[in-house]
């Protein structure tokens, strides 16, 4: 029924909107300063953009259409929505995304808590006065992130940087012109987008997320739009996030587990692949998330694959030809130029390569993969939560024990029966389950904050508490290095964290 009510929706807004155009009216104005303008705006040079803005004619619907752009990416979605309630630019085809996008906005950004770093450069808009205590570990991740793609891509993001933290997907849809339905589809949680990175809280998951290295990644899309003047194609842009979200960083277990050259494969061979230069407007919009995995894993294959073969200064050049190109169509002469073969080219090497590797692939992992017994997993791992937080630890680990026994290789699984073993008292067994990372397939917070308890590191006490904060930060056991109330982890950004989570509600 839903369906059937969004498509007589959609048959009416198509209608008004060819209605519309039969009586459409060009923006007037003067339309090589407004271009000029848009294309500083794209290049995150606000500063310019306001310059160029600077005494614009009030009757000049070009440059009134982009000084709501501007207001929009300087982050007053408010000061956008009054510029586009202008009689003149209602409605206008120009202005629908951008007004819609404004409003919400405008609306989610309502009494939100703003946190500047004037001095080193970030601004961090919160929904949530809790996730104050992440801000310290996001300016850092940021600042990292942004020295690091100045090196790899030659791009440097200027200052201020702006981040948004917001409560869910409904909000990061409203602030970024995402559908929602797409978002709750593929499991997006981050979107860079109108100059800033919009990202869901951790403490909105069940069980939080890679949130430092999606921001990496988010970053990474704005650096590209802004050296390419936003005419990197999709797959460039998703490639070249996925590459660089890791490298801010040390080397971390299961970076590339499992590997995504193996998943492409993989995924090609099922048909849940798609052509890269075909993926669409985003990979956020795929039917499937089975389809936005594979899809991540052919764009971060094959850029690998490329920039290891083109060599280091393939990117960096290749971003600045796409700069310079009339549109985004010319990638394909661009891509020749620096690498010395074309697209096709590349995409058939690629294959080859990817197809060459074995597909030595766990069944579990392949995309689209369920336990043929997930709904017993399911209801094991259920009647453990229950019976653990009724203070039955040692009911709960039977329970616990089935579940791990059907499905041995999930970190979180292996979490929930160490935690009822250490709750009896049993840390000989408990031990085990959190000792090896090659003994898990799946990256989750607890299982560091665990291993960092049980199986300490002499050489690097923190290390594995850092893993474990970058996953999944708003969880006590986690945040708090699985130190009991009122102990504090003895680093002050993390015994921050860590007094936030335990006032979350449970």
């Amino acid at each position: 029924m839903r369906k059937v009510v969004m498509g007589a929706l959609a048959v009416v807004t198509s209608m008004s909107v060819a209605a519309s155009s039969e009586a459409y009216v060009p923006l007037l104005g003067d339309l090589d300063r407004a271009r000029r303008a848009r294309e500083a705006t794209l290049e995150l040079d606000v500063a310019a953009a306001r310059k160029i803005l600077d005494g614009a004619d009030t009757s000049d619907t070009a440059l009134a259409l982009e000084t709501a752009r501007l207001r929009l990416y300087e982050g007053d979605c408010d000061g956008a929505v009054a510029v586009l309630s202008r009689p003149d630019l209602t409605n206008r085809p120009e202005a629908m995304d951008l007004g819609d996008v404004s409003r919400g906005c405008a609306r989610a950004t309502a009494g939100t808590l703003t946190v500047r770093d004037d001095e080193r450069g970030v601004v961090v808009r919160l929904q949530d006065d809790e996730d104050r205590a992440l801000v310290p570990l996001i300016v850092d991740v940021a600042l990292r992130a942004r020295e690091n793609l100045a090196k790899d891509l030659g791009v440097e993001l200027p200052l201020p940087m702006r981040i948004d933290l917001v409560r869910d997907q409904f909000t990061l849809a409203a602030m970024t012109g995402l559908p929602e339905e797409a978002a709750q589809t593929t499991g997006t949680v981050a979107v860079a987008k109108w100059g800033r990175v919009t990202m869901i809280s951790p403490r909105a998951t069940t069980n939080g997320y890679a949130w430092l290295d999606t921001l990496a990644h988010e970053l990474t899309h704005l650096a590209l739009t802004r050296g390419t003047r936003d005419k990197a194609p999709l797959w460039l842009q998703e490639g070249v996030a996925k590459r660089q979200e890791v490298r801010w960083r040390e080397k971390e277990p299961l970076d590339d587990f499992p590997p995504i050259d193996v998943v492409a494969r993989v995924g090609l061979d099922k048909g849940l692949g798609v052509e890269l230069d075909k993926i669409g407007p985003s990979i956020a919009m795929l039917p499937s998330a089975e389809q936005a995995q594979v899809a991540f894993a052919e764009v971060a294959s094959f850029v690998r694959y490329w920039a290891r073969e083109a060599g280091d200064e393939a990117l960096p050049q290749l971003v600045v030809r796409l700069k310079a190109a009339e549109s985004s169509k010319d990638f394909e002469q661009a891509i020749a130029e620096v690498s010395a073969a074309d697209f096709q080219t590349w995409v058939k090497r690629w294959r080859a390569h990817i197809t060459s590797l074995p597909k030595d692939l766990p069944q579990e992992l392949e995309p689209g993969a369920m336990p043929a017994n997930v709904k017993e997993i399911a209801r094991r791992i259920r009647l453990g939560e229950l019976l653990q937080g009724r203070g039955h630890a040692r009911a709960a680990s039977i329970e616990r024990a089935r579940a791990h026994a059907l499905i041995p290789h999930e970190a979180s699984v292996r979490c929930h029966l160490a935690e009822s073993l250490l709750a009896m008292g049993d840390t000989q067994n408990a031990a085990p389950l959190v000792e090896r990372i090659d003994d898990v397939y799946n990256r989750f917070g607890r299982w560091h904050s665990l291993n960092g308890l049980l199986h300490p590191d002499t050489s690097d006490l923190d290390r594995p508490f850092r893993f474990g904060i970058a996953l999944d930060p708003l969880e006590p056991a986690v945040a708090c290095e699985e130190k009991a109330a009122p102990e504090l982890p003895k680093d002050a950004i993390r015994a921050a964290i860590c007094e936030a989570a335990r006032r979350m509600p449970r």
